[in-house]
């Protein structure tokens, strides 16, 4: 059974937290459930995300009660591994088997690079170049080696491309929106063909216009506000369980960009688009 990053977290804190033994335990008999699930199909997402509705459910107040929850990152790192579970069987679905430089998971994903020599003269030979990036929750991508090459100089670093980039909220508000936004335009602008998507459990958003943004698409997987929320756990009432069919809907979004070809000059006839971007 793997340990991503949420059981990770909660492994090396349930040592010294009594109020995490349970805690760790339930998320035991979660990964018991779910680790010979092979998820592939809707039928198989449903029996997953039951299965996280019921632990979720369990040890959230539990969390959220800690002192310094937030800072301890325990409750966001839920939605994290959630979709390290829900599409990982996706890729060897579309690729045959696990290419050894996939990258699943949290990941600093590449967005630019930029030069920066401190003279004319210098950038023959020290051009000094800087790789850009941007902290993502959940990215499918791969693994690449990148070398600048400048006379005697060489640079090299390993760099992740995002395919698939989801940004995981407890809830969106403005401030989020405008950096969520801000995210996809870069990460969009080194791979076109990624798609950027903010998976949110709570809403707490107004008047905006995220349409108008490179986001492709928001998702409010409890379809509540984060006031129900917080009016939920003062009332001491169960959360509000993660919505199946949109986890479906969005399991679909990238089981279908995983699976498609983003660009064949042959195809574009057939199709009679050229710029077949998600």
């Amino acid at each position: 059974m793997k340990h991503f990053v949420h059981g990770k977290l909660l492994k090396e804190k349930s040592t010294t937290g009594a109020d995490l033994k349970q805690v760790y335990a339930d998320y035991l008999q979660f990964l018991k459930e779910v680790d010979t699930l092979k998820i592939i199909d809707a039928e198989a997402v449903k029996t997953f995300v039951s299965s996280f509705n019921t632990y979720r459910s369990k040890v959230q107040y539990i969390i959220e009660a800690r002192p310094n929850s937030g800072q301890e990152n325990i409750r966001s790192t839920m939605l994290e591994e959630f979709f390290c579970h829900l599409l990982q069987d996706l890729i060897t679905e579309a690729v045959g088997k696990e290419p050894k430089n996939l990258f699943l998971g949290k990941a600093n994903s590449y967005v630019d690079l930029t030069f920066s020599p401190s003279s004319f003269a210098n950038i023959f030979v020290e051009p000094n170049p800087y790789f850009h990036t941007k902290d993502q929750d959940f990215v499918i991508g791969v693994s690449l080696n990148l070398t600048v090459e400048a006379q005697e100089n060489k640079y090299q670093e390993e760099i992740i491309v995002p395919v698939v980039a989801i940004e995981c909220k407890t809830y969106i508000e403005r401030n989020m929106l405008d950096s969520c936004s801000g995210t996809a335009r870069r990460l969009k602008s080194a791979m076109p063909y990624c798609i950027y998507i903010v998976a949110s459990e709570y809403m707490k958003l107004k008047d905006e216009q995220p349409e108008l943004s490179d986001i492709n698409e928001i998702y409010i997987l409890c379809k509540s506000t984060n006031a129900e929320r917080l009016k939920y756990r003062r009332e001491k009432k169960n959360p509000h369980e993660i919505d199946v069919d949109l986890v479906i809907d969005l399991f679909e979004k990238v089981k279908g960009h995983l699976n498609s070809i983003w660009w064949s000059p042959d195809k574009a006839l057939e199709t009679g688009k050229i710029i077949n971007r998600p």
